[in-house]
């Protein structure tokens, strides 16, 4: 009996339906580079990184202070890097820009300043974040309770309130750092 393959499809009657969604990627990233945002997010990636690997003259550090140990001043840290990550998500014009960005962010993070790149890349910790704001999206203390509990102060209402105001303090400066490079929409 010979063997009919009629009914199979292997590939697409029209071939350029394979490179349709490559394509749509090249053509982003030639328009993005094109017009500066590729380069401009490679600079913003380089000026977040430089934040945290500034030590004591960072905006991380900003406002240190009595109440604040090892364990406040990694978790300021790691909270940074989370507000960069969403602050650079939710402004950038294209996900390509966003992607290079970060990639710049923790390239420089990790040729300055290795030790700082160990410490917000544990992803345990860093999902933590994530998980808080999706699980609880309309509360306002989300983030400040894990702030809170990462620093060993769970359930104290005053490091809630600073892990919050941290947080809010990291996304305005983002925003402003991000609205300064003019990225074309």
């Amino acid at each position: 009996m010979p063997y009919d393959d009629s009914d199979m499809k292997i590939a697409p009657n029209d071939p350029s339906e394979l490179f349709d969604s490559s394509e749509g990627a090249a053509t982003a990233f030639m328009r993005e580079t094109q017009n500066g945002n590729m380069e401009k997010a490679k600079q913003l990636g380089a000026q977040f990184a430089a934040e945290l690997s500034a030590g004591d003259r960072g905006i991380v550090n900003f406002g240190v202070g009595a109440y604040d140990d090892g364990a406040t001043l990694l978790q300021r840290s790691v909270l940074f890097a989370y507000v960069v990550n969403q602050v650079v998500e939710d402004l950038c014009p294209a996900s390509i820009v966003a992607q290079s960005a970060m990639s710049s962010f923790y390239d420089c993070l990790r040729r300055d300043a290795p030790q700082v790149y160990e410490r917000i890349t544990d992803n345990a910790v860093f999902s933590q974040y994530i998980l808080s704001v999706r699980s609880a999206p309309g509360d306002p203390n989300a983030i400040g309770k894990v702030f809170a509990r990462l620093s060993g102060r769970e359930n104290d209402n005053l490091f809630v309130r600073y892990g919050c105001e941290l947080s809010n303090y990291f996304t305005m400066y983002c925003t402003q750092l991000v609205l300064r490079m003019q990225l074309i929409r």
